[in-house]
C-alpha cells in the first residue's frame, strides 16, 4: 500500500490532530482578482482592502482607472502613454484585493496594492500612478 506524504505525516502523528499542511491551505485560500472565466473580455472592478481606492480595468480600450474616494482624485493609465489625472468617478467597489497582490493586465499594465495605496504602471514603459491618503502622483 502506498501512502502520500500527507497521509504519512498523519499516520506518524496519530496522537496529534492531523490538519492540512499550511502550504496547501494557503494556496486554497488565495483569491486572484479579475481572474474569473471570461474576465479578459469584461471590465473588472477592484479596490484596496480598506476600500479607500476603487479601480476599474476596461478591456477596450485597454486602460486602468483608479480613484482615491475621499479626495475624488482619479488617474487613468493606458499601455502606451503617461498616467493622466481625469475627472470621473469609479462607482463600484468590486473585488477587494488581498494586501500586496499584483494584478497583471494585457499589454504589460499592472497594479499592486497595500492596505491603503494603489500603484499602477506599465511594466516596460514610463507611465505610472500612485494613489494614497498621504500623497498621490502620476508620471
Amino acid at each position: 500500500m502506498r501512502l502520500s506524504a500527507h497521509a504519512l505525516i498523519c499516520v506518524s502523528a496519530a496522537a496529534l490532530a492531523c490538519a492540512t499542511p499550511p502550504s496547501l491551505a494557503a494556496s486554497a485560500a488565495v483569491h486572484h482578482a479579475c481572474s474569473a472565466p471570461g474576465s479578459a473580455h469584461r471590465p473588472c472592478h477592484f479596490s484596496t482592502p480598506s476600500g479607500n481606492i476603487r479601480c476599474v480595468w476596461t478591456p477596450s480600450p485597454n486602460q486602468v482607472t483608479c480613484e482615491l474616494v475621499s479626495r475624488r482624485r482619479t488617474y487613468r493609465l493606458h499601455p502606451k502613454g503617461r498616467a493622466k489625472a481625469v475627472h470621473v468617478s469609479v462607482e463600484a467597489r468590486g473585488e477587494t484585493l488581498p494586501t500586496s497582490q499584483q494584478i497583471v493586465f494585457p499589454e504589460s499594465l499592472s497594479c499592486r496594492d497595500t492596505r491603503r495605496t494603489m500603484t499602477c504602471n506599465q511594466d516596460f514603459g514610463f507611465g505610472e500612478f500612485r494613489l494614497g491618503p498621504h500623497g498621490s502622483h502620476a508620471h
